[in-house]
């Protein structure tokens, strides 16, 4: 019988929790959304499992955080609305622009082959995109989820006192999968995204998300040994694109099949 290990299910728990909250912020606000994450109330979970990471890394940082959240108060709806165009537009590219393969080199291979590369990492594990849905896979909100997802796994996995064989092989691939992505998607935008979302909103709602973002991120790549992205990444240059921006819930971003 394997060993249960409690500290990892936490740790693997309050990860999950701020993926979550982190991909149903970087979202259009609504009511329901701000009521998912608790927002009207100091993000009560959210600020617990950033006080839970925060006890456990080598450079304690989250507190921080935590405590802007708990401090807020959040304007109404329509305001962080109209925040959210300024920042992010009605496209694509906005005052920041939150799809990963905007970021990087002007090639006209680069996107493809990224998009398609995320793409690999959902299939993987049974996730693919809502049928006839907008949302890009490399939006923040989507990577968010996907590495919840990927937490939650873990989570599941570890608290498993009869684990077999096959449950550790699962446990391992999920644990490099998180790895791998973090490193060469999550991570290597998402330090220059947050980085400009605290700048444009250094006192907001979306600002106070971003601290949270890029916080995790560096923990995360801590964590797992791999460095993080440049806090400084090139746009590439514009170019027409009349894609939508996401509008679906949290829910909607990536449909879980699975088999239980």
């Amino acid at each position: 019988m394997q060993d249960v290990e409690p500290a990892g299910v936490d740790d693997a728990l309050a990860r999950s929790v701020i993926y979550r909250t982190l991909s149903v912020g970087f979202q259009m606000p609504t009511d329901e959304r701000l009521h998912q994450i608790g927002a009207r109330d100091g993000f009560p979970i959210l600020a617990a499992a950033l006080d839970h990471l925060d006890g456990r890394t080598a450079r304690p940082r989250m507190d921080a955080a935590a405590a802007r959240l708990r401090a807020m108060t959040v304007p109404g709806v329509d305001a962080l609305a109209d925040s959210f165009v300024r920042l992010f537009g009605h496209t694509t590219r906005g005052l920041i622009c939150a799809c990963e393969t905007e970021y990087g080199p002007d090639a006209g291979f680069h996107q493809p082959q990224q998009l398609a590369d995320i793409a690999g990492y959902y299939l993987a594990f049974g996730l693919r995109p809502v049928v006839a849905s907008d949302t890009r896979l490399d939006h923040i909100a989507c990577e968010c989820e996907f590495m919840d997802f990927l937490n939650r796994k873990q989570a599941v996995l570890l608290a498993d006192e009869s684990r077999s064989a096959d449950g550790q092989d699962t446990l391992e691939v999920t644990e490099h999968a998180e790895r791998t992505f973090l490193r060469e998607h999550l991570g290597r935008f998402g330090r220059a995204l947050a980085a400009r979302v605290l700048s444009e909103d250094a006192h907001g709602y979306l600002g106070a998300l971003g601290r949270v973002l890029l916080t995790l991120i560096e923990a995360e790549c801590a964590r797992v040994g791999v460095g993080p992205g440049p806090i400084e990444l090139v746009v590439r240059p514009d170019a027409a694109d009349e894609t939508p921006m996401l509008c679906g819930t949290a829910d909607e971003l990536i449909q879980i099949q699975r088999s239980r």
